[in-house]
Parts: C-alpha cells; structure tokens; sequence
C-alpha cells in the first residue's frame, strides 16, 4: 500500500496510527499542502478532491475520506477496533461522524490556521466561534471520558484513534488548553502509552 500524505495532518496520522495497531506496512508519499502539490494532474489522477489523505492499495485502487480508510483498514482485517456487536459498531460510526461534524472543522482547522500562517479576515472573524465549538466538542469528550477508559466502552476503537489524531495537538497555536479537559489528557496519555504508538512525526520511510 501507499498512503500519500502530509506528516503534519491529523487525518493521515489516523491512518498510520491505525497501521501501527495492526502492524500493517506501507510506503508514504509526503505530498506539501501548503505549495498546492495535491493539486497536480498527477495527483488529482489519483484523488480528483485533490486532498490527503489518500490510499493507493496494491491492486491500484485509490481510498480517500480518513475515516473511510480507518473502517477499510479495520473491516478487511477483522480488528477489534470496528466491534462486531451492531450496537457498538454504531457507536463507533457515531463518533466517527462526529469527528468530521463537530471536531475537525473547529479543532483541526484552527490548529492550521494559527500554526500555518493561514488566516485571513474571514477567517479572524470565524476564529472565536470556531473556538468556542471546539470548547464544546473537547468537553463533551471529557464528559464522555469520565464515565469509562474509552470512548467506546472499555476498549480501544476506531473512534479513539479518529479523535485523538486532532485532539492531541489541539494546544498548538494556542486556542485550546488541555489542562480543563482532565479526562481528555488522561485518555490522551493511555494511547500514548500503547507499544504500538507512533508520534504524529513519524515516517516509516526514513529509517
């Protein structure tokens, strides 16, 4: 497999986290969003979205949506990360919808913009709604988290990889502190703590 990506991406480093948890190998090809190099024909061939991450599995088929990828990845290897009871499959869908509704936009987005040097005037005046959002979703998070290990039950799943990805850098650039969401930094450090954790930086090409 090749999984065309941005390091600093949290919707790529679901992915790879997700590989490190079943010792899935891939080749990644960096691709700098910042310079438009997803926007190429080249790989527009490959995602006509022109957005990481993406992918290319061994038979030429390219995946694209994160989450789509993590339920790909879980699904064909019969992992524990996608439970089979159909109530807590839908738990897990559940947060997964979530993530790209009430996360990402609000957590991911102002983490680029502030440490991307990619605001704009609309964007300032978006800022502290956006915040305010993120607020929301963090806490609802730490609300979540007191009552159990995970976010699913007492298991790591999916929708624990899918939120860490973001949740875990949600300091940079300033808008967000960890500090008052206290089950969040614990749930944080536990998967920081499995055997197979691999910090967002990691590339499996450079050796």
């Amino acid at each position: 497999m090749i999984l065309h990506d941005f390091l600093p991406s949290g919707n790529g480093y679901k992915i790879r986290l997700t590989c490190a948890k079943l010792g899935l190998n891939y080749e990644l090809k960096e691709y700098d969003i910042t310079q438009g190099e997803t926007h190429t024909e080249a790989f527009l061939a490959l995602n006509q979205n022109g957005k990481i991450p993406c992918l290319e599995l061994d038979d030429g088929h390219c995946l694209s949506e994160s989450n789509a990828i993590l339920l790909y990845l879980a699904e064909t290897r019969h992992s524990e990360l996608l439970p089979s009871d159909p109530l807590q499959k839908a738990e897990v869908y559940k947060w997964l919808f979530w993530e790209q509704y009430s996360h990402e936009p609000n957590i991911a987005s102002v983490r680029f913009w502030l440490t991307h040097n990619a605001m704009t005037e609309l964007k300032e005046q978006m800022l502290p709604e956006r915040i305010q959002q993120g607020q929301a979703a963090l806490k609802l998070m730490d609300d979540q988290l007191s009552k159990q290990d995970f976010l699913v039950g007492d298991n790591l799943t999916l929708a624990d990889i899918c939120l860490f990805a973001y949740s875990h850098v949600a300091e940079e650039g300033g808008a967000y502190q960890l500090s008052d969401y206290p089950h969040v930094q614990r749930w944080i450090k536990v998967i920081q703590a499995q055997s197979w954790y691999i910090p967002i930086t990691y590339n499996p090409s450079v050796s």
